[in-house]
């Protein structure tokens, strides 16, 4: 501009030199920006390079940040060397790796410290009580206490047992007791005292030891080779347990004795490749540290400086929450399974450790949103209660960080994606004013219809302005989903695809008659309907008529609508009839969508009320064909919002990005409700 001013006679050359000469000096100078009042030095920061005890390394990773040893689980120290649950040990060798389950029984007293390690505080005055409110602990081995077969010697202290099988299961200095749970009910009872009920989790003696059958042929370790380097189950195989003692090893190991490393589920990103597996825990090469090994620097404001989260956009810093706090484990021995379509929680770490676009931070000076990993859906499987798991990391959080108390949570985020998402978290301080991002996005007030475990009055199990709606994982067949698009794609090719489709309306899955909550009542209510008429263009096929996967996605192909309702909780059906180019039928009152903040679900599906199930197949027919085509093509732009595979071109990781930033801009602006939009 100076230049041009310069050319046409505004300006004298010589005031051009001098101008540019102070801009170059100016630019090589390291600009620092200030506060306006104080005149402080603004978000300047040093790099944090805490250090750790020397030994921290042989069994943990140094945390850097906090200079703390982190561990693996049932370990603590400054070098891993102490257990927090010693009875759950079947050997005394230092660091060596504690494993929980139920289907090999473990010392009663390594069940009782498990109690006490993960249980929320009772309301009982007695330090030592096993009372604990009901369904808020965070294990899931305590979850099934009543099922629990346990032994304990005569003989020993506390600090001297050990969780290895005796020897022989009839041995005298051993005495065997099961699991019982007792109910508690404070004094005046009513609804609410009902609803906090303590739970008292105690055992009782067995008539008699088990036998090997009932323990699935376990055996004493000392049957196995190299007692499966204690890092096993030692079983009889074959028929009955006729054949020889044969190891079974826990997660992240292999080999005849168990010796050897193995890639287990439980590691995130698998160590990013920065790390080896052990056990179900990334043991990190220095300088790297954190969930996956994703840490590798720390940051703290320079001397004066003021600190205040980055504004122009999104930046979320993740907590490194111990494994001894909130961190994946195993169901049962050797059970590591997450069923396929509730690991999301597992798709968006990786994608976020993984992210170098800019939003995640390993600064937490200048982040404006926080991710609490608490792995709930390790302790509550698909149905349980998520309270304890994720008040217990809050409180990790809370304590090591000022952020959370800064805000009360609001700029906190927690992941759950278990069948009713949010819908069991009760109101704590520690939990109230997370933001959820759930698969259920039930929101409806005075909920009474599924159970008392539902005690939010207010909105249920959902809140759309603070609340996100995530897609859940699918593992579509790839190439089936390839064709189908790009043929949607092409030019006439939804008219192709409407030339085969001879079903006008499709719904195969269960009903649960004896169940009046599920799906709202939707399926049953169609069941009803549909049982009463012939349609030769509509298939309705309840779950006690069997359907192959081949004849399952076929009528997903050959139908132009494909009902989507819910289940006990969220539903997969919006997903299936997406990737098959099925027009989806949505029938769930009062439940928000996958992203419904940034998609605009008309342009692509059917919403249907539960009042107008009467009518279904008539407002079916009512659909003109090029509305049809219409969603069908739409369902090109929007259909990569509910996969979370990059190489399939997944965006549900970006479209979760994307509603987090709109609860960013909620947060700032304490906004109840902000609209909906389209993304192109």
């Amino acid at each position: 501009q100076l230049l041009n001013m310069w050319r046409h006679g505004y300006i004298p050359w010589c005031f051009v030199l001098l101008s540019l000469h102070i801009v170059q000096q100016v630019l090589s100078t390291e600009t620092v920006a200030v506060t306006a009042l104080g005149g402080q030095p603004f978000n300047q920061f040093k790099e944090l390079d805490k250090t750790c005890d020397k030994e921290c390394t042989s069994h943990g990773n140094c945390n850097k940040e906090l200079g703390e040893c982190e561990c693996p689980f049932g370990l603590t120290g400054p070098s891993c060397q102490s257990p927090t649950l010693p009875a759950c040990r079947t050997t005394l060798r230092p660091g060596a790796p504690i494993f929980l389950g139920r289907s090999v029984p473990r010392n009663c007293h390594c069940y009782r410290q498990l109690l006490r390690a993960t249980c929320l505080p009772s309301n009982s005055s007695s330090p030592s009580s096993t009372a604990t409110p009901s369904s808020r602990c965070a294990s899931h081995t305590v979850s099934l206490w009543g099922a629990l077969t346990c032994f304990e010697h005569t003989s020993q202290p506390e600090e001297q047992q050990l969780s290895e099988l005796p020897e022989r299961l009839d041995d005298p200095a051993y005495r065997w007791q099961r699991g019982v749970v007792t109910r508690r009910v404070a004094e005046g009872g009513g609804a609410a005292a009902e609803q906090e009920a303590e739970e008292v989790r105690d055992f009782e003696p067995l008539a008699k030891p088990p036998s090997h059958d009932h323990l699935r042929f376990a055996v004493a370790l000392s049957k196995c080779p190299n007692r499966c380097s204690d890092q096993g189950v030692c079983r009889l195989v074959g028929a009955g347990g006729s054949g020889p003692p044969t190891c079974y090893c826990q997660p992240g190991f292999a080999g005849p004795d168990c010796s050897q490393p193995a890639p287990s589920p439980l590691c995130p990103n698998d160590c990013g490749g920065r790390g080896t597996c052990v056990g179900g825990f990334c043991k990190c090469k220095p300088p790297y540290w954190g969930i996956g090994c994703g840490r590798s620097k720390a940051f703290e404001p320079v001397k004066d400086s003021v600190s205040y989260p980055y504004y122009p956009a999104l930046k979320i810093y993740m907590y490194d929450v111990p494994m001894g706090i909130a961190g994946p484990q195993q169901f049962d021995d050797g059970d590591t399974d997450v069923y396929i379509i509730y690991q999301a929680f597992m798709r968006f770490m990786e994608a976020f450790l993984a992210d170098t676009g800019g939003v995640r931070t390993e600064n937490p000076h200048e982040a404006n949103l926080f991710y609490i990993p608490t792995f709930a859906y390790y302790v509550t499987a698909n149905l349980g209660d998520p309270t304890a798991a994720v008040a217990r990391a809050v409180d990790w959080v809370a304590d090591k960080f000022p952020f959370f108390k800064r805000s009360g949570g609001k700029d906190h985020f927690v992941v759950l994606t278990s069948d009713r998402g949010g819908c069991y978290l009760k109101a704590m301080p520690q939990t109230e004013n997370l933001i959820r991002l759930v698969h259920f996005g039930l929101e409806r007030p005075n909920i009474t219809d599924m159970g008392p475990l539902v005690q939010n009055r207010e909105y249920g199990c959902f809140k759309s302005s603070r609340d996100v709606v995530l897609a859940p994982f699918f593992k579509p067949k790839a190439t089936l989903v390839r064709e189908v698009h790009a043929q949607l794609e092409q030019p006439g090719g939804a008219e192709k695809l409407m030339e085969k489709k001879d079903v006008l309306f499709f719904f195969s899955g269960d009903v649960r008659h004896h169940e009046p909550e599920y799906s709202g009542g939707v399926r049953q209510a169609l069941s009803a309907l549909l049982s009463k008429t012939t349609y030769p263009d509509v298939v309705f096929k309840a779950g006690f008529q069997p359907m192959s996967a081949g004849e399952y996605e076929d009528l997903l192909a050959r139908a132009k609508f494909c009902l989507a309702p819910y289940g006990h909780g969220w539903g997969i059906r919006l997903t299936h009839a997406l990737m098959h180019a099925c027009v989806p039928v949505i029938i769930q009152d009062k439940v928000r969508q996958p992203f419904e903040d940034l998609l605009h679900y008309p342009d692509f599906s059917v919403r249907v009320s539960k009042a107008d199930i009467p009518r279904i197949v008539e407002i079916l027919r009512a659909v003109p064909q090029e509305d049809v085509l219409r969603m069908m093509k739409e369902n090109v732009r929007v259909y990569r919002a509910f996969i979370w595979q990059p190489e399939l071109g997944g965006l549900a990781y970006n479209y979760t990005i994307a509603s987090l930033r709109r609860r960013l801009s909620y947060v700032r602006g304490e906004l109840y409700e902000a609209g909906t939009r389209r993304l192109r």
